[in-house]
């Protein structure tokens, strides 16, 4: 059996493959053809995509947990992130997109946003501030988005805006801290590598992929820190409400593309007392490895499988069989349902090894004697500070067992794995109203494994899937159009994968 390295998406919502592909669907949706139409396109796209929220902490390699600096990991897979962050992931974006822009720090503030260098419809070339963490960017005597040294040699620019600049300023008006804003002499310009790695699914017969358009319940979700008052088990969500503390609606054009898409959030924080705001999106790739025989193992050592049943292939010989999981979004969690049947003094254990296979750690079980159950691994480990497979996107899975007696009845009966991650549903390639041109492309495919990528959605009360599929190397596409007027007359439930 072979794998099939895919990706999916629609030509009405930018591709969330990479950065660079996210920023040159922006310009090319928007219509945007200069450089300053590009800057100011991208600022509303990032605000409607992105949310604001806690940083992620993932697996640092040297037994810890670090904050993470992976752009396309922050866009598409966390999808939140604080004012660092979004800077981080906006240049990224703009810089691999072909756009000069640079991130900059506002050294006594330790606030974080970005410049582009374009020519305004004024001939003059010069650096533009935006900062859509925040929620602002204003505008010059010529009418022309402001730099960090025109904010700080003229305050009023700031303080008494002119014309021109998103409305309102700022996502929370008393926490935008807009009285300072014009101070940025000190700024520091920050010269940041650019990585363009992009996301596939490398996906085997028998796997099904779902990303759900709805939040992954709390405790099983990502989450970022220990606070003093305990972890952060809510889940990670947005701080970016509708009704603003100035008395009135924002984000109208924002609204149709989040109004199915919002959920109660955390009271505790005291942000933005329960109020309904965007959350993470949860996903899960299914797979029943057994079923496959064992061409889709990455090794195989004294191991035979029969009617969909793994054994030893012999009497006292150490078998072990390895299983190769890889993901363009960051895992969560993993539960296996297993059923081991055998004799008295037969063993067998499942393990986990994030460094291909130098080093690994059991998964619980009630014991490693032939039995039935279900075992996990995600948060409850991270929180325990012990091994957890939270945050990684490869990692590699063992089964081991062995008989001592000449008639061998050890076996494995069966194996369902569930391998929970998080994703920024809004990156996700969503239906629109009116023409949407669907794509599947199969970058690799060994063996010519069929996958099939499914839409589903809601509309007028009923459920729709639409569907392509793919068998060989190569895009095919499907153009579907769809009847009505605002993007919230379509619900999306799932995009999912299904390899054949």
């Amino acid at each position: 059996m072979g794998t099939a390295e895919v990706w999916l998406g629609n030509e009405s919502w930018p591709n969330n493959k990479s950065c660079k592909s996210f920023a040159e669907d922006v310009f090319r949706i928007s219509g945007a053809k200069t450089d300053k139409e590009k800057a100011l396109a991208f600022y509303d796209w990032f605000t409607r995509c992105m949310m604001r929220g806690a940083n992620l902490q993932i697996p640092d390699g040297a037994g810890g947990y670090s904050r993470c600096y992976d752009s396309l990991a922050l866009l598409t897979s966390w999808g939140h992130g604080e004012c660092t962050f979004w800077g981080w992931v906006a240049t990224e974006c703009l810089v691999s997109a072909g756009l000069k822009a640079r991130r900059v720090v506002v050294h006594n503030q330790g606030h974080t946003y970005y410049e582009i260098f374009y020519k305004g419809d004024d001939g003059v070339e010069q650096w533009h501030a935006f900062d859509p963490f925040g929620g602002w960017y204003f505008v010059n005597e010529a009418g022309e988005v402001a730099s960090c040294e025109q904010l700080a040699e003229n305050p009023q620019l700031a303080q008494n805006p002119l014309p021109g600049h998103p409305v309102p300023l700022g996502h929370h008006p008393d926490r935008a801290s807009l009285g300072h804003r014009h101070r940025t002499e000190d700024q520091i310009f920050v010269d940041q590598p650019i990585h363009n790695e992009k996301n596939i699914w490398k996906l085997k017969s028998g796997m099904e992929v779902v990303m759900n358009f709805m939040p992954q319940v709390p405790h099983l979700g990502l989450f970022t820190d220990i606070r003093s008052d305990g972890p952060r088990r809510n889940g990670s969500h947005d701080d970016m409400t509708e009704d603003s503390r100035l008395g009135i609606k924002q984000y109208q054009n924002h609204k149709p593309y989040w109004e199915n898409y919002l959920w109660p959030s955390d009271a505790r924080g005291g942000v933005n007392e329960g109020r309904p705001v965007r959350w993470h999106g949860e996903g899960a790739l299914r797979w029943k490895p057994l079923q496959q025989n064992l061409s889709n193992a990455c090794e195989v050592r004294n191991a035979v499988i029969k009617n969909g049943a793994l054994s030893p292939s012999g009497s006292h010989e150490f078998m072990e069989v390895w299983y190769h999981i890889e993901l363009p979004y960051m895992a969560s969690y993993i539960m296996a349902d297993y059923d081991v049947v055998g004799a008295g003094g037969d063993f067998f254990g499942l393990c986990i090894s994030a460094d291909d296979r130098k080093s690994w750690w059991p998964m619980p079980l009630k014991s490693n004697s032939p039995h039935y159950g279900v075992t996990s691994n995600g948060q409850k480990q991270w929180l325990d500070k012990t091994s957890s497979v939270q945050g990684l996107k490869e990692f590699w899975l063992r089964i081991d067992m062995v008989s001592h007696h000449d008639n061998i009845s050890l076996a494995m009966q069966s194996l369902n794995l569930t391998i929970g991650f998080q994703h920024n549903m809004h990156v996700q390639p969503r239906l629109l109203p009116g023409k949407n041109e669907l794509w599947l492309d199969c970058e690799k495919n060994q063996d010519g494994v069929n996958v099939t990528a499914e839409w589903v959605y809601q509309k007028d009360g009923k459920q729709f899937i639409e569907s392509l599929e793919n068998s060989k190397e190569g895009k095919v596409s499907n153009s579907l159009s769809i009847d009505g007027n605002c993007p919230s007359e379509i619900k999306m439930s799932s995009v999912r994968l299904i390899a054949k």
